[in-house]
């Protein structure tokens, strides 16, 4: 019996362009994941050269799989980094194994995140603003940037941070789109799952519910009921790690512990970093000891300032920002792959400066540059960039189609 076959001249027009664009895209994200995982075979199936982070999440899940003790250090339990990753590998271990073969299986894992990533932020941009064209345009930024293959054969937090935090985003308006108040429950606690993985977009938390507050403003209802199941979420996926640190370390701890990133971000000597990699005075921490808490390192922050304001301010804004973001990553791959960093970037970074000024814009736009802004606390790494990067696509997507089409239909609100 043979198969039936689709005749596509026998599709209507839309129906016809709508399979043409799924196809793009599904073909999009099936280079994505052919591009993971010929690097991940470039850098060695069964590689065991660790980095110190990838070499403590190992041991993390496997002590949680032998033990039953969530713990860094390997010195009792701890609560030195949140439980996203490390719970993430155990349970990885537990289905594949704690052996070689197990973590290839994760890194083949990672490899599906990454595509993952390209295809929800094509539809994150598809979603804002009605247009295939954006959408097409940011998941190509992003999978062509080999800078997201190299890390996502690193057993490290990027590529399920990815996934969450853009599924975080498209569900949030997904939520505000629709008329279901379950979808908020569902955003915030995927939101918690992305926080619990990478702290820092909890910066956005009192943000993203800013443009329906001055939506619904003295319309209390419809303001609360959305934030009260957004924080139903949230809480139910944050309430067994805080639990667990009441009643195993006696303490409230909300994330995490660890605070050395802060530390090692005030200076590029404390950062390791040669002086040649940045431009401009910079500060002089020799023989400042690391405070050991956030708020210590805060007033360290704060001092530093006060002494130094004009080295501070350089190297926390533009210093960060080009270690972060304007290194040359052509002498890592090739031209064609700097063009694409470079529009992904400038291109992205004007449009969203564009999106700050504009009625329907405005409360996207603060929630992106509040995040970005965030990073600047912290040791400048040229991974922390990717974080940004589909955002950055999707403003860019937008900038580039208004551009050549001479139209400016504005992204639909948060």
């Amino acid at each position: 019996m043979k198969k039936p076959r689709i005749d596509i001249s026998l599709l209507a027009d839309s129906d016809r362009q709508r399979l043409v664009q799924r196809a793009a895209v599904l073909l999009v994200c099936l280079i994505s994941f052919a591009l993971a995982f010929l690097c991940m075979k470039r850098f060695g199936f069964y590689s065991t050269d660790y980095s110190p982070d990838e070499g403590h999440y190992i041991d993390m899940a496997r002590r949680l799989l032998s033990d039953h003790v969530y713990s860094y250090w390997g010195e009792g339990p701890d609560a030195y980094t949140p439980y996203g990753y490390p719970v993430f590998l155990a349970v990885g271990m537990a289905i594949f194994g704690s052996d070689l073969n197990g973590l290839l299986c994760l890194k083949i894992v990672h490899c599906v995140l990454i595509a993952a990533t390209v295809l929800l932020t094509y539809l994150l941009g598809k979603m804002l603003t009605g247009k295939f064209s954006v959408g097409f345009i940011a998941c190509f930024l992003i999978a062509f940037n080999p800078s997201y293959y190299f890390y996502g054969t690193k057993l490290l937090t990027e590529p399920l941070y990815f996934f969450y935090m853009l599924l975080f985003f498209l569900t949030f308006l997904w939520a505000n789109q629709g008329d279901k108040p379950w979808r908020y429950t569902l955003s915030g606690a995927l939101f918690a799952l992305a926080m619990m993985v990478r702290p820092l977009i909890v910066v956005i938390l009192p943000f993203v519910f800013l443009p329906s507050l001055v939506r619904n403003w003295k319309k209390w209802r419809a303001f609360l009921t959305p934030l009260l199941l957004f924080l139903a979420g949230f809480v139910a996926v944050c309430l067994p790690w805080w639990i667990r640190n009441l009643v195993t370390l006696h303490q409230f701890i909300p994330l995490a512990t660890q605070t050395n990133p802060i530390y090692a971000g005030l200076s590029p000597a404390l950062s390791g970093l040669p002086e040649s990699i940045y431009a401009g005075p910079a500060p002089d921490l020799t023989g400042l000891a690391d405070p050991g808490s956030f708020s210590g390192n805060l007033k360290l922050m704060l001092q530093l300032f006060l002494d130094d304001p004009v080295g501070m301010t350089y190297w926390m804004t533009f210093g960060k920002f080009y270690i972060i973001f304007m290194q040359d990553v052509g002498t890592q791959f090739n031209a064609l792959v700097t063009f694409i960093w470079n529009v992904n970037v400038y291109v992205g970074l004007f449009g969203a400066l564009r999106a700050l000024f504009t009625r329907r814009w405005w409360g996207l736009a603060l929630v992106f540059w509040v995040y970005l802004a965030a990073s600047f606390l912290f040791v400048p790494v040229i991974r922390y960039a990717l974080q940004y990067l589909p955002f950055m696509a999707i403003f860019a997507g937008d900038l580039l189609v208004c551009a050549f089409t001479h139209r400016d239909e504005p992204l639909s609100q948060l």
